[in-house]
């Protein structure tokens, strides 16, 4: 699977894709990925769960931005870009949007022939009581993915180090429940 170059005006197709994961190639020839947080029509996007790129390892480490919080220094939670310095934005073909996680667009980044593993559909989201699991689901299963995901997510919110952590144990833990036969999305 490839990735597509976003094509046209990039300040126009960026609004369709909050909360897409991308990969941002720099002029300067630094490649960030992550996830779109929000696009400023003055020509300015930032990303959320933002790694870097370390291409002399081809792995993806921690992004170097930081921010001074009460006067420590911290890794910044959402970087921003202007697009003046952006070469190159990457992301998957319409078709894939909804069905991988960030962690596989930037293995497909690196190896083009990655193979991510599938889950299957299910419409059901938490806090939506009247919208039922496809048949295909193993609901109970989604169901408690779902709130340890969420429950990690809200208890990490200060600490960038942890919630970078939880994201991928639970992106570890989904790929191996799906590689074993696991009926979850």
């Amino acid at each position: 699977m490839k990735l597509e170059v976003l094509e046209g005006r990039k300040s126009l197709a960026l609004r369709d894709l909050i909360d897409e994961p991308m990969v941002v190639e720099l002029a300067n020839g630094e490649v960030y990925g992550g996830l779109l947080e929000a696009y400023d029509v003055g020509g300015v996007i930032a990303l959320y769960s933002c790694m870097l790129l370390d291409r002399k390892s081809r792995k993806w480490i921690g992004h170097d931005f930081t921010m001074t919080v009460d006067g420590e220094l911290r890794p910044d939670p959402m970087p921003e870009f202007r697009l003046a310095d952006i070469k190159d934005v990457f992301v998957l073909p319409e078709a894939e949007r909804d069905k991988l996680y960030l962690d596989d667009v930037l293995h497909i980044y690196i190896d083009p022939y990655f193979k991510p593993l599938l889950g299957i559909p299910c419409e059901w989201h938490i806090g939506e009581k009247q919208e039922k699991h496809s048949a295909e689901c193993d609901a109970p299963l989604h169901e408690a993915l779902v709130f340890l995901k969420t429950a990690t997510g809200i208890g990490f919110n200060n600490n960038d180090e942890l919630y970078r952590r939880s994201e991928e144990g639970f992106a570890y833990v989904r790929r191996r429940l799906l590689r074993y036969g696991a009926r979850i999305p």
